[in-house]
């Protein structure tokens, strides 16, 4: 498996990215011992398998950055990734080409990945405020980014039970930065600012945010 980057974000966050060119069976072999697949995993697609695998051998991955012990890869009762018995903060995206985690000993974190397609334009509306669309323009990975940012935030929330349309926003952020977009999740009891990194990877728009 090709690493394109591991990145540390700070000292207790890091991030990698991987490029997706093995099998199913290769991916295995990368994992440790003590992990055990879910048992549904057998009857996906191999390309799916090969998503799903991937990603779990980046997060040991990063997590031997950390730690050596033989923590299980688990999911909460939302679906949310996490190391069991340990504080770290995990969040994991892939799509047929790229694998994507981010890992932190101390923050709330989110990542996500999303391949550039018309895809996005076609369902816009589904998920775009039309103050969103005023800042996409109807640009095919700006539509993207703004699908990925919001990704994101579902997951840095991670409470589930979100309507993209009307519990997260996103815009630019006033940051002279240009690889930053502000997102806001609201409900009827909860609202916070978040701040999305984005990068372009492989015709993927890469999204993440830590909670600092």
């Amino acid at each position: 498996m090709p690493l394109l980057q591991t990145r540390e974000l700070d000292a207790h966050t890091l991030l990698g990215v991987w490029l997706l060119d093995e099998s199913p069976e290769a991916l295995r072999s990368l994992l440790p011992a003590h992990f055990i697949p879910d048992k549904s995993l057998e009857q996906t697609h191999p390309r799916r398998q090969r998503e799903w695998l991937a990603s779990r051998a980046l997060a040991y991955q990063l997590l031997r950055r950390f730690t050596d012990a033989p923590l299980p890869l688990l999911r909460d009762t939302t679906g949310k990734p996490l190391f069991a018995g340990a504080p770290f903060q995990l969040s994991i995206t892939h799509s047929p080409q790229l694998a994507a985690v981010i890992l932190s000993e101390k923050y709330d974190v989110g990542i996500d990945l999303e391949l550039v397609s018309p895809k996005a334009l076609r369902v816009a509306d589904k998920f775009l405020t039309d103050k969103e669309k005023t800042f996409t323009s109807d640009n095919e990975q700006q539509t993207c980014l703004y699908w990925s940012a919001k990704e994101t935030l579902y997951k840095m929330y991670s409470r589930k039970r979100l309507i993209f349309k009307e519990n997260l926003l996103v815009e630019p952020a006033q940051s002279p930065e240009n690889n930053l977009l502000q997102g806001h999740v609201i409900t009827d009891n909860f609202s916070k600012l978040y701040q999305i990194h984005h990068e372009v990877l492989h015709n993927h728009v890469l999204t993440y945010s830590v909670d600092r």
